[in-house]
C-alpha cells in the first residue's frame, strides 16, 4: 500500500512528482522513490506490508503499485519463480510480456486478468504510459490530461490534492479502467482483459440456496484469509458485516484484533460489546470511546483527508479515521472493513422498494451501486485510513466474493416473508445473514444496525458544533455550512473543486 504519482510530457516532470510526493507523504512513510525518463516521472511513497520491495520497479518499462495482489504467491509457483513481493511478481508478469512482443496495454492486460487483489497502477514502457485500476475503485487515483504547448501531458496521483498545483481539473480515473495513453499522439487506447472482472449479468445464476451459501461461505472465507497479516485490525460496530468477518478471522488468527469507536453509551459501542462477546471475542475488542473534543478536533483533519465538505462524507469519515489512528497507535497496519456488503447484497432500505418492482429492477440496481462504490464510498474510506497510514482492506470487494454475490439471484439476498405487514415483510441481506448462521448467534444475526455517523453519535455533535458555530438548524445545510467555514479558515482551496 502506499502512493503513487507520475507527470508525462513535459522538461519538469521531475520537480512536478516530487511536489506530488510530498503531498502523498502520510500513504508512503517507509520510502519515497522516483524514475525519470525523459520527460517521464513516476513515483512511489512506500507503506511496507507485504515484502521490501522499493519502487519505482524498473527493468523494460517501469512500474508503479498501490494496493496488494493477493494471490501472488499462487501465480509466482504457476510461473515457477519464488518472490515475496507482489508487486515484483506483477511487475516479472507485465515485463514478459513485453518482451515477448505485446504492447505495454497488452502486457497489463495480460496480467492483470490473472491477479486477484485490489490496486491503481502506473506502467510507462517507451511512449506508452498504461494505468489501471481494480474494477471496484478500491483503490483511488485520479488524473488529469490536456496539451501543454503542441505536446500532450498526463498526470495522476492517488489523491487529488497531489494534482491541486496542476491547472487542469483533475477527475477519478474510473474504477476497473485500463487506459493507455501514447505520449507522442496523445490517443488513449482503452481494453478490457479476457476473464477480468466486470460489473455485469453473470453469465450463470445461482438459483438454490443451498449452493449460494456453499458458494459464499467458500469465497468470503478464503477472501478474509488472503487479506490477514500479523498487522491486521477490524473495523467493528457489531453489525452483521463485521461481525461475520471478526469470526471467520477468528478461525484462522484467533488473536485478531477488533477496534469500535462511539460515544459514550452510544449505541454502536453496545452493540459492539453485545456482538464480541457473542462471538467469544470480548477480549479481542478495543473500545475508544469518543468525546466531543476529539470529534471537534477530527473534522479538519478528515475534510483535508477527503478534500470534500460534503455533510455525510464526513459524518461517517470521522469515526473511521479514529478506528484507523487508533489501530495505527495499536501497531497496525491493515485494517478490514466491511464495506460493500450493502452494495453487494441488497442492505439497503431502498433495495425492499426496488424488489417490490420486480427481481430485475433490484438486480440492476445492485449493478449500479458496485458500479458507482468506489465514488461514493471506498475513495472516502481509503482517504481517512491512509491519512493514518494505515491500509484499508474490504474482503466482501474480493473478486470471487463479488462473482459469488452477482450471481445468487436478488430474491435471496431480500427475502419477501408473509408477516405482520399487509405486504408482508422483508428479511435484508438475508443469504449473507444464512451463511454466516453457526458462528454467529441469531441475536446479533438478524439484528438491524445504524448507520455508523449515528450509531457512534458523530452526527449529533456535528449538529451542535454547527449550531455553536452560529448555524441555526432552521437554515438549509447547517452542517455543510460549518464545514466550509473550517475548510476556509484552514485554507483548504481545493475543497470541492
Amino acid at each position: 500500500m502506499c502512493g503513487i504519482a507520475g507527470v508525462f510530457g513535459t522538461p519538469d516532470s521531475n520537480l512536478k512528482v516530487k511536489k506530488m510526493l510530498a503531498a502523498l507523504g502520510h500513504r508512503g512513510p517507509d520510502a519515497c522513490g522516483i524514475h525519470t525518463a525523459g520527460d517521464l516521472s513516476i513515483g512511489n511513497t512506500l507503506l511496507k506490508i507485504t515484502g521490501d520491495m522499493p519502487q519505482p520497479l524498473t527493468g523494460k518499462g517501469a512500474l508503479v503499485l498501490n494496493g496488494e495482489i493477493f494471490n501472488f504467491r499462487e501465480l509466482a509457483a504457476e510461473i515457477g519463480i519464488k518472490i515475496d513481493s507482489d508487486t515484483e511478481l506483477l511487475f516479472s508478469l507485465i515485463e514478459t510480456g513485453v518482451k515477448e512482443g505485446s504492447t505495454p496495454i497488452d502486457a497489463v492486460c495480460s496480467a492483470l486478468s490473472k491477479v486477484n487483489g485490489d490496486y491503481a497502477l502506473a506502467y510507462a514502457c517507451g511512449g506508452e504510459l498504461v494505468l489501471a485500476r481494480d474494477p471496484s475503485g478500491v483503490k483511488p487515483l485520479f488524473y488529469c490530461s490536456g496539451t501543454e504547448g503542441e505536446k500532450p501531458e498526463i498526470a495522476f496521483a492517488s489523491e487529488k490534492k497531489a494534482l491541486a498545483f496542476i491547472s487542469r481539473k483533475a477527475k477519478p480515473f474510473p474504477q476497473g479502467g485500463i487506459l493507455g495513453f501514447n505520449t507522442e499522439s496523445g490517443k488513449i487506447t482503452e481494453k478490457i482483459p479476457e476473464g477480468y472482472l466486470e460489473i455485469k449479468s453473470p453469465e450463470k445464476r445461482i438459483y438454490t440456496e443451498h449452493e449460494a451459501l456453499s458458494q459464499l461461505k467458500e469465497t468470503l472465507e478464503k477472501a478474509v484469509e488472503l487479506r490477514l497479516t500479523p498487522t491486521t485490525g477490524i473495523a467493528f460496530s457489531g453489525g452483521i458485516d463485521s461481525t461475520f468477518l471478526a469470526a471467520l478471522a477468528k478461525r484462522i488468527d484467533p488473536g485478531v484484533s477488533l477496534y469500535a469507536v462511539g460515544l459514550p453509551d452510544s449505541h454502536d459501542i453496545t452493540q459492539a460489546e453485545r456482538a464480541a462477546e457473542a462471538i467469544g471475542m470480548r477480549k479481542n475488542l478495543k473500545v475508544h470511546f469518543l468525546s466531543p473534543e476529539e470529534i471537534e478536533a477530527a473534522v479538519p483533519r478528515v475534510v483535508y483527508a477527503t478534500e470534500s465538505t460534503d455533510p455525510m462524507t464526513v459524518a461517517i469519515g470521522i469515526p473511521l479515521y479514529i478506528v484507523a489512528k487508533t489501530a495505527k497507535e495499536d501497531g497496525k497496519r491493515v485494517l478490514l472493513t466491511g464495506q460493500g456488503a450493502d452494495e453487494l447484497f441488497g442492505g439497503y432500505r431502498r433495495h425492499e422498494e426496488f424488489l417490490k418492482k420486480g427481481a430485475e429492477v433490484l438486480d440492476r440496481e445492485i449493478y449500479s451501486d458496485l458500479a458507482t462504490i468506489s465514488k461514493i464510498n471506498l475513495e472516502r474510506d481509503d482517504m481517512v485510513t491512509m491519512a493514518n497510514s494505515v491500509e484499508l482492506r474490504v474482503p466482501f470487494l474480493d473478486k470471487e466474493v463479488i462473482k459469488t454475490g452477482l450471481a445468487i439471484r436478488p430474491e435471496l439476498k431480500v427475502l419477501k416473508k408473509d408477516g405482520y405487514y399487509e405486504d408482508g415483510y422483508y428479511e435484508r441481506k438475508y443469504i449473507l445473514r444464512k451463511a454466516a448462521k453457526g458462528l454467529i448467534p441469531p441475536e446479533i444475526l438478524w439484528k438491524e444496525k445504524k448507520a455508523m455517523q449515528y450509531g457512534t453519535g458523530v452526527q449529533k455533535v456535528l449538529d451542535r458544533l454547527a449550531r455553536d458555530s452560529g448555524f441555526s438548524k432552521k437554515q438549509e445545510s447547517h452542517i455543510e455550512k460549518y464545514l466550509m467555514q473550517i475548510a476556509s479558515e484552514k485554507g483548504f482551496e481545493f475543497v470541492n473543486n
